[in-house]
């Protein structure tokens, strides 16, 4: 094993004794299954300490209230709620103990806007009573900036260059097992073609910026075509992250983010740029949904989330206080 590999392994270990529900999600992670239409999605029928998913992979929802109003809780992995030492304390759980719906969990990991979309449409509902709550924007802004491909129609997701390269050796087969000792012998006596990688111009992230937005104002007016349909409302929520909080650390979260700069080397450039891109984006997001009719809310700009209380397992996602200050404050502005 690397020096590095083993130093992220022992940054690992030193994490999961700080939170050790964490576990429960790397292993979740290991597992996840490669499905049609959204591309990747949690494991069937997971029955863990601190998260559960049904015969579908969507996460059970601690609290249920079957004969209550439906309501959508949608997102990415803190939609999800990793970091909740169970089902109960994620955001959907927190809120069927303190509202009057019953909330769903339909938070996919590592999930762009689209999925998001796609998971609410494949879930088919019959009947959405309640409202619709999407927390998320993260995932929309890291992958676009990210080098590879966005397309206007498909835009771009996480994993997508492993995608594009397993289809690709599926559709050429043996031509591609001749390409590639093709390419090794030229390389073996000096014939190769020199490559320089070079990182994505800022041109190139200009247009995969502007492309995301495209996308997300596409999906931000299905959701607003189906909160019509339903008669009901749809939300989107910046959801909280510790570079655009300007937070007071405590001693738990300092040492968590230390030990996950250890395990990712190079995060460092990704959160600059993230701070940089922060007022920016909450302006262009704003404007979007003002433009379609859907509700906006920036946790962001939060005081209850900048307090010296421990509520991120990482920059990222929540402890249960964090998910819990979350609920509460979505109940609070936007009157659930």
């Amino acid at each position: 094993m690397s020096a590095n590999a083993k130093k992220s392994r022992s940054a690992v270990e030193q994490r999961n004794l700080i939170v050790p529900q964490m576990r429960d999600y790397d292993e979740l992670g290991l597992y996840k299954e490669w499905v049609p239409h959204l591309m990747y999605f949690h494991p069937c029928n997971v029955a863990l300490k601190s998260v559960s998913t049904d015969e579908y992979g969507i996460r059970k929802t601690g609290g249920a209230k079957t004969q209550s109003p439906t309501a959508i809780f949608l997102g990415g992995s803190s939609a999800f709620g990793i970091g909740a030492t169970s089902d109960l304390t994620t955001i959907p759980g927190f809120l069927n103990s303190i509202t009057r719906y019953n909330w769903l969990n339909l938070g996919g990991r590592a999930f762009n806007s689209t999925q998001e979309v796609i998971l609410v449409h494949l879930a088919n509902l019959k009947k959405i009573d309640g409202p619709i709550v999407v927390m998320s924007g993260i995932n929309n802004l890291i992958r676009s900036l990210m080098p590879g491909r966005f397309s206007p129609m498909y835009g771009a997701f996480f994993d997508q260059s492993l995608y594009e390269k397993k289809m690709a050796a599926a559709v050429v087969g043996n031509r591609e097992l001749l390409r590639m000792l093709f390419t090794g012998v030229r390389a073996k006596f000096g014939l190769a073609k020199k490559t320089i990688a070079t990182a994505q111009s800022k041109s190139a992230k200009a247009d995969s910026y502007a492309t995301m937005l495209s996308v997300f104002e596409r999906d931000c007016e299905y959701l607003q075509m189906l909160a019509n349909k339903n008669n009901t409302s749809v939300t989107f929520v910046m959801q909280p992250f510790i570079p655009w909080l300007n937070k007071s650390l405590v001693s738990q979260e300092t040492e968590l983010f230390a030990l996950l700069d250890q395990e990712a080397d190079g995060f460092s450039l990704v959160l600059r740029e993230l701070v940089e891109y922060r007022d920016q984006y909450d302006k262009d997001l704003h404007a979007i949904c003002s433009k379609v009719g859907v509700k906006y809310l920036n946790l962001n700009d939060a005081p209850e989330l900048q307090q010296p209380d421990w509520l991120f397992v990482d920059r990222v996602h929540l402890t249960d206080n964090g998910f819990d200050a979350v609920a509460r404050l979505l109940v609070r502005d936007l009157a659930l």
